[in-house]
């Protein structure tokens, strides 16, 4: 069903980057899968901070799920396979899962989209990945980058906002918005055709070119707005390498996408405004059980809102980005990483403290012309 909007012509998409809800966040809630060696890790935090006694569904969103509610579509990353298949993918230092019924965080704080292209959604083989292809659908939740098909992995998620004005597009009651997502990495991976692995090469961009312009049945050939979610790059990298920036802007000058949601680095990157589209190269952890790194900050995490409105032609269009962040260190790194790819991060923060960029007054002379 459509997602309705207040009555304006402007809706905030709520962009989040890894959620990983398994190995100790799992063991902590009351339901998990059976890992002894995370669970007398769990034992052992609970002695020392009595508080995670009670850790429930609602607690890994910490003070945020207001903020998600309020917006009209949260889509973010899961970073973990959500099954109780227990035969890890071989030769993988890390293999995340959490139990199904811990799909219940993603349906309390309201996501209404998961990428499932990134580094753990096959930690435990094509099984676990079915299963939790499955347990996303059960939830009522729109996912892209896998599927249990090579065409199901291909196919769009499709998510509408219904019109609150007239347009170009008379009698059509809800824009209609297609996600796609890919992950560069591993590249084992490229054994599991049902799985969209990205490669730089000019073979990988005509195949994600063709990807993106395939029509479905049943579906706009020309929806309001195209999202891309790229998991992409190394972990703790301040700028993105040249393959993926160079990727980026082939996305936007040549498949038409609106926005691309980037992440993987477990920490903020800068955003470049590109033609008057969205690329946020790296949206930063906002769920996980990692170490802190103490030059990368990953603890930081930051909620991205993406303003789009109605243009004349009766699709949408990203208009502002603002950036609710934990403060101080996040918001001192993102100015200084979008400056690289001439975006200005306006000097005022907003009423709740977010940072803000309009992407309507990008300079086209000094933003995103980059070959």
């Amino acid at each position: 069903m459509p997602h309705i909007a207040m009555a304006s012509n402007t809706y905030t998409l709520t962009l989040l980057g890894d959620i990983m809800l398994g190995r100790l966040i799992d063991q902590l809630l009351p339901e998990h899968v059976h890992e002894p060696e995370e669970s007398r890790h769990v034992a052992s935090f609970r002695r020392s901070h009595p508080h995670l006694q009670n850790y429930n569904h609602a607690t890994p969103w910490g003070n945020t799920l207001n903020l998600l509610k309020s917006s009209d579509l949260v889509l973010g990353n899961l970073e973990t396979a959500a099954t109780t298949h227990d035969k890890k993918w071989p030769s993988k230092v890390f293999n995340y899962r959490m139990h199904p019924a811990n799909i219940e965080c993603l349906k309390l704080a309201g996501v209404d989209y998961v990428s499932l292209a990134n580094n753990h959604t096959l930690d435990f083989g094509r099984e676990g990945l079915f299963e939790t292809i499955k347990v996303v659908e059960q939830a009522g939740i729109a996912y892209a980058g896998a599927g249990r098909s090579v065409a199901e992995a291909e196919k769009p998620a499709v998510l509408k906002l219904k019109r609150t004005s007239p347009s170009a597009k008379d009698g059509v009651p809800a824009h209609e918005i297609h996600l796609y997502s890919f992950s560069d990495h591993p590249r084992d991976w490229s054994s599991v055709p049902e799985f969209n692995l990205l490669r730089y090469d000019s073979s990988g961009r005509a195949k994600v070119k063709d990807l993106l312009a395939k029509e479905h049945p049943g579906l706009s050939s020309s929806p309001s707005l195209r999202i891309v979610s790229v998991h992409w790059g190394p972990n703790y990298s301040w700028e993105p390498d040249g393959d993926i920036k160079s990727m980026a802007h082939f996305l936007v000058d040549e498949c038409g996408v609106d926005i691309i949601h980037g992440h993987s680095s477990h920490h903020v990157q800068g955003s470049e405004v590109r033609k008057g589209k969205l690329i946020i190269y790296g949206c930063g952890d906002f769920v996980d059980d990692y170490a802190v790194n103490s030059q990368f900050r990953n603890d930081l995490s930051a909620a991205w809102n993406v303003s789009v409105k109605e243009s004349s032609d009766g699709k949408l269009e990203p208009s502002r980005l603002e950036k609710e962040a934990d403060h101080g260190f996040v918001c001192e790194r993102f100015r200084a990483l979008s400056a690289n790819f001439g975006t200005v991060v306006e000097s005022r923060l907003g009423d709740k403290g977010q940072l803000i960029v309009d992407l309507q007054r990008q300079s086209p002379d000094d933003v995103g012309m980059a070959g």
